[in-house]
């Protein structure tokens, strides 16, 4: 079932009359690329193969359609290129660095991706903005290529520059245009000559948009209990592995990753996996060839806890879909696509874990205390509890990641820590407070790694640190990408 929600429509009329006035063309020039509506699902698309960011049949020679290719960082999804369909290979030798000219809508104004209520970000009537292309080459789909080197394809790939600090909250909306404004040539060498048409990726179902390392979930399951009449919605990443064939004899560690009350209760399926990289992070593909593992992330219709330690029925719920899964029963992949039809998955109750930011982060921490027997650690991004409340933590594997300008997280988390101190656990609570400098890049984190992993290595029940400067929005948006955090994790395994 494919998640349709406010975030996916835009209006055909402020459509055209947005690229119209931004690129000087009339409204009948502009190509609408058709299919799909922004976040595709994996049980989406059509027999015909139109829908989603492609591939699509041929309507005649030369330039099909172009989609907006966009990851989701801690800032929220940002548009990183545009991939440009033609009906058959393309010579790279062919392409010059000024072939394209493209340009990126901003995102409506008030959007700011997690808060409640927030406007639609693709209904804006402000003018697209230039996007200099940084890399093109060709590729067999559209998707971006970690090495920017040329895959023989029917795809080129106008990639644009990305801002090493991937905690910078986005600007843009999932709307681009392109223009071809130098000839391109076939494998095959046949000409594709210039045109003055302005191409958009929107169209009559929404935006065509492919979303690195997010459009391989499967959205919209639901977990029920008849004998309570009780349900919640879910969205869960199936391991490539497992997808393959004989994938389904292999144990697979679980995340449980619980977004905030941002995503509730206005948000949908695929707010939860676009608008923060909560959950959408362990599914990058670097970050599974790390560590391969299924994750799920429960949709809630409300805030399942608030500031005075109320929670609703939907923290036990979530419980209960951990709980069903670990009785390796769960076969209910998309029945249409045979890779995943029928298969049973199994997971390895050694390696289950728990993570979240805010209300996600505060809901982790409760299911810890309370089912200390399924969790093998948390990894915990500024959250609080009651201390009377989790006691039993004292005896788990907890890393608890906070900012100095929290005055909720972090003082709370402080009164814990005797708590915990006094039940037997031991605590690592260094005085020192560590530079959110060193998060970004991320492939740059070894001096952040060695001052974590020299914590981490006192191997206590609890590890609690916490970053000078940052407040509670800025946690979500730089602590998730701290390597040595998310390696611990997948290192603990209950006896």
């Amino acid at each position: 079932m494919t998640d349709v929600s406010r975030r996916d429509f835009v209006a055909a009329g402020a459509m055209f009359a947005g690229v119209a006035a931004t690129m000087g063309a009339s409204a009948r020039q502009v190509h609408a690329a058709g299919g799909g509506h922004g976040f595709m699902a994996a049980s989406s698309g059509g027999p015909d193969g139109q829908d989603g960011p492609g591939p699509h049949r041929p309507v005649s020679p030369g330039l099909q359609g172009i989609c907006a290719l966009c990851e989701v960082t801690g800032g929220g999804e940002k548009v990183y290129g545009i991939a440009v369909e033609y009906d058959v290979a393309i010579d790279p030798a062919s392409l010059a660095p000024d072939t394209y000219t493209a340009a990126v809508f901003p995102a409506a104004s008030g959007f700011f991706a997690g808060m409640p209520q927030e406007p639609d970000k693709n209904d804006t009537t402000a003018k697209a903005r230039p996007r200099p292309v940084a890399a093109l080459y060709t590729n067999d789909a559209p998707a971006l290529l970690p090495d920017r080197k040329n895959v023989p394809g029917r795809y080129v790939i106008a990639e644009f520059a990305h801002d090493p600090d991937l905690s910078l909250p986005t600007t843009d909306s999932d709307r681009v245009t392109l223009i071809q404004d130098k000839g391109v040539r076939t494998t095959g060498g046949v000409a594709y000559a210039a045109s003055k048409t302005v191409w958009s990726n929107t169209g009559h179902h929404g935006n065509r948009v492919a979303i690195r390392g997010v459009d391989a979930w499967e959205q919209n399951h639901w977990w029920w209990d008849d004998t309570r009449s009780a349900w919640l919605e879910y969205s869960i990443y199936l391991p490539k592995s497992f997808l393959a064939e004989g994938g389904e004899n292999r144990a697979y560690p679980l995340v449980l990753a619980i977004t905030h009350s941002g995503t509730s209760p206005d948000g949908t399926c695929a707010q939860t996996l676009t608008e923060q990289c909560i959950a959408s992070i362990w599914s990058l593909p670097e970050e599974q060839d790390r560590h391969e593992c299924v994750v799920i992330t429960p949709r809630y219709e409300r805030t399942t806890m608030n500031d005075y330690w109320e929670h609703t029925s939907d923290v036990e719920n979530t419980y209960r879909l951990v709980e069903s899964l670990l009785g390796n029963t769960w076969n209910y992949g998309n029945p249409n696509r045979a890779d995943r039809r029928d298969k049973v998955l199994k997971i390895d109750p050694k390696r289950v874990y728990c993570t979240g930011w805010s209300m996600g982060a505060m809901t982790s921490l409760w299911l810890m205390a309370r089912h200390p027997e399924t969790f093998a650690a948390g990894l915990i991004i500024a959250g609080q509890q009651r201390p009377v409340d989790v006691v039993p933590l004292a005896r788990q594997k907890i890393l608890i990641i906070t900012g100095s300008e929290d005055d909720k997280a972090t003082p709370w988390n402080e009164k814990c820590v005797p708590v915990w101190e006094k039940a037997g656990g031991t605590v690592v609570r260094p005085k020192e407070q560590l530079d959110p400098a060193l998060i970004f890049p991320v492939d740059r984190q070894q001096k952040l790694t060695d001052q974590v992993n020299g914590y981490l290595a006192k191997d206590a029940n609890v590890t609690f640190l916490t970053f000078d400067g940052v407040d509670h929005m800025g946690s979500a948006r730089k602590f998730f990408y701290i390597r040595a955090a998310r390696d611990w994790m997948f290192r603990q395994s209950k006896a």
